[in-house]
């Protein structure tokens, strides 16, 4: 099945997404990235966002550890309007031909939380992600995602 303006169908884009997410599980699932993964899940909660952005995006820290991310994926840091504690993701691309549709696929890693604190109310769940260095900031220091406004929320610029 094709959808108007898309030169795609349905199936060749969950193919390549399938494609793709088996690339990301891949990555993370060779043994250095696990050990990594434990080693930042043993820390505690505050201090992980520390931990992902002075080891897990710092290629040279990935390296001293065995790690090699593969030039077509993306490890950053993201944020959700949800306000699920994300540390990081591990991010890949889909083909150009996609975007229209669907640009990338992701594995997201979080810190702890209880699913019962994540809205899912249209007015709260859908608002604007925090800031990324926001959101680290404040998980560092223990401050619930949840108990900041909403008009701090970013822009996109698009």
């Amino acid at each position: 099945m094709n959808y108007p303006g898309l030169d795609f169908t349905q199936a060749e884009l969950r193919a390549a997404m399938a494609s793709y997410y088996d690339d990301l599980l891949e990555f993370v699932s060779t043994d250095e990235f696990r050990s990594l993964y434990r080693t930042l899940m043993a820390l505690p909660p505050s201090e992980r966002p520390t931990f992902v952005e002075t080891v897990i995006l710092s290629s040279k820290e990935l390296e001293d550890r065995g790690i090699r991310v593969p030039e077509d994926i993306l490890v950053q840091t993201s944020a959700f309007g949800d306000r699920r504690p994300t540390l990081f993701a591990v991010k890949k691309f889909l083909p150009e031909k996609f975007h229209r549709a669907w640009e990338n696929v992701n594995i997201t890693f979080f810190n702890d939380f209880d699913d019962e604190t994540v809205p899912n109310d249209p007015e709260n769940a859908w608002r604007l992600p925090l800031p990324v260095a926001l959101q680290q900031a404040l998980l560092a220091n223990g401050i619930d995602l949840n108990s900041v406004s909403n008009d701090i929320g970013m822009t996109l610029n698009r």
